[in-house]
């Protein structure tokens, strides 16, 4: 069962990974390195993410044969194993596993999901030269995870990027999780990009840095689910 939680927060930090930097006026690529520690099911150990931004789509490989693909239009998460060919779709207009409610229900379960999945961004003081840019610290929470993240301005590319657009918003709209999250604030905030983040969730620490990141045209195959691949809905 925290193995099957892990994958749910999972889920949400790389969705949030790739609504940090907003959807982008240009088609943008980057990489991360990031150290496991005490992660369900999987041994300590390094691992490359790689991220894949567009104005309609995005894309993150976890590496080990895991792919998350974000369609902002259909409103939908697509997650890939490649090693088993099978996908998992979430439908983010409607969350699965809450009922329907109304009235005083309706606001205490709104109450509830908020409580449970709010953001909340405090700035430090603490300036560092990370991976050859200079950062600063935030402290970071969403949903259950809390981080410390150091942002830079100074990232090539970073100038080219938008705040939260109306995809994200229309996202976060229509579903109860993501509407708490405030995504669109918490970019605000952060006021950078990402350059190293540490997230601590359920015991487990992930720890990312960036090591490459440039401005490509990418292949809107890319964010193609493949035919020969199995379907599932997340229940």
């Amino acid at each position: 069962m925290k193995a099957k939680k892990w994958l749910f927060y999972t889920w949400i930090i790389a969705l949030a990974a790739a609504f940090l930097a907003g959807p982008a006026k240009a088609d943008l690529y980057w990489e991360t390195r990031s150290v496991s520690v005490r992660i369900p099911g999987q041994s300590n150990g390094n691992s490359i993410q790689k991220y894949y931004l567009t104005p309609y789509a995005s894309r993150v490989d976890l590496g080990a044969g895991k792919v998350i693909i974000v369609r902002y239009k259909a409103k939908k998460i697509y997650s890939l194993n490649t090693r088993k060919r099978v996908c998992t779709q979430i439908n983010l207009a409607r969350l699965p596993g809450i009922p329907s409610v109304a009235g005083k229900d309706q606001q205490r379960m709104a109450q509830m999901m908020g409580a449970l999945m709010g953001t909340a961004v405090t700035p430090t003081n603490k300036y560092r030269t990370i991976a050859g840019y200079r950062c600063r610290e935030y402290f970071v929470h969403v949903a259950i995870v809390n981080g410390e993240y150091w942002v830079s301005r100074d990232v090539d590319g970073y100038g080219e990027l938008e705040t939260l657009g109306a995809q994200a918003r229309a996202i976060a709209e229509y579903n109860p999780v993501l509407r708490p999250l405030n995504i669109a604030g918490l970019v605000r905030e952060l006021d950078g990009f990402p350059v190293r983040t540490v997230n601590h969730v359920m015991g487990c620490t992930v720890t990312s840095t960036l090591t490459k990141i440039e401005r490509s045209r990418l292949d809107p195959s890319l964010f193609d689910i493949p035919r020969n691949y199995a379907m599932k809905k997340m229940r």
